[in-house]
């Protein structure tokens, strides 16, 4: 298994301002990370909505592809299995989730770049990656504006980005969503209905653990927000809402 390797950037800026900040350093590095692939992870609407985000990119060899805030790296796999041959770079503020980004790309016997970074100030030059992706990261930041900036300037010339940003307030509805998906997936894969049931409802208990998450101020952005702040950064995106999951889909390249 290659060494795991990383660099810590601007860890200063990552330090937590206030207490509510240093909660959320503290639960995501004690809670949220160490459970997140045996809870969310699991869930068939979150692989669906990761494979529909990473289908939207047009990957090439040697291509070089910044995932930000990658988290415990799930879409790893689901950049590998599209083009094995990409160089995949991931920040995010917590190292221990680093450390699980690298296993899975060590399993599947890729080697990869890890850096602890702020997301709102990107430690690299401009124009620096060809693909950029930013899954299910805006809702958890201070600043979307600064982050969506900051993702296209290290982007290259007609390179693409790949950004979702939430639609809705994360509520029951998300939760009926999610279990209905897993009721159906499971119904295909030839599961009886009260065993499908029976376990959808057992997986998706396990999403108690998240209830601090739940209870948080969740930032909501209209389509006309997204509209209006991606057309100041390029002239070819489309917005896509993916409602399972209570999401907006913003994919395009970037163009003056």
């Amino acid at each position: 298994m290659p060494e795991f390797k990383w660099r810590d950037c601007n860890i200063a800026k990552t330090k937590a301002k206030n207490l509510q900040n240093r909660f959320v350093h503290a639960y995501f590095d004690i809670v949220y990370n160490p459970t997140y692939d045996f809870a969310t992870a699991r869930l068939i609407s979150y692989r669906k909505l990761l494979q529909t985000c990473i289908s939207k990119l047009r990957l090439s060899d040697n291509d070089r592809v910044l995932c930000v805030g990658l988290g415990t790296g799930n879409e790893i796999v689901y950049l590998l299995e599209q083009n094995k041959h990409v160089d995949i770079v991931g920040v995010d503020f917590s190292k221990n989730a680093l450390k699980k980004s690298h296993e899975k790309a060590s399993a599947l016997h890729k080697g990869i770049e890890l850096m602890v970074m702020d997301v709102h100030s990107l430690e690299f030059s401009d124009n620096s990656f060809d693909k950029v992706i930013c899954l299910h990261v805006m809702d958890f930041l201070d600043d979307i504006t600064k982050t969506t900036y900051e993702i296209i300037r290290v982007l290259k010339e007609g390179g693409e980005f790949l950004i979702t940003y939430p639609s809705q307030i994360e509520s029951q509805r998300l939760g009926l969503n999610i279990l209905r998906d897993s009721i159906n997936h499971k119904l295909s894969m030839g599961t009886n209905r009260i065993r499908a049931f029976l376990e959808s409802i057992s997986q998706l208990s396990a999403g108690i653990i998240y209830l601090p998450l739940m209870l948080r101020s969740r930032k909501i952005v209209t389509r006309e927000e997204l509209t209006r702040l991606i057309s100041e950064l390029s002239s070819n995106f489309n917005i896509e809402e993916y409602p399972a999951y209570c999401d907006y889909i913003v994919y395009g390249s970037k163009s003056t």
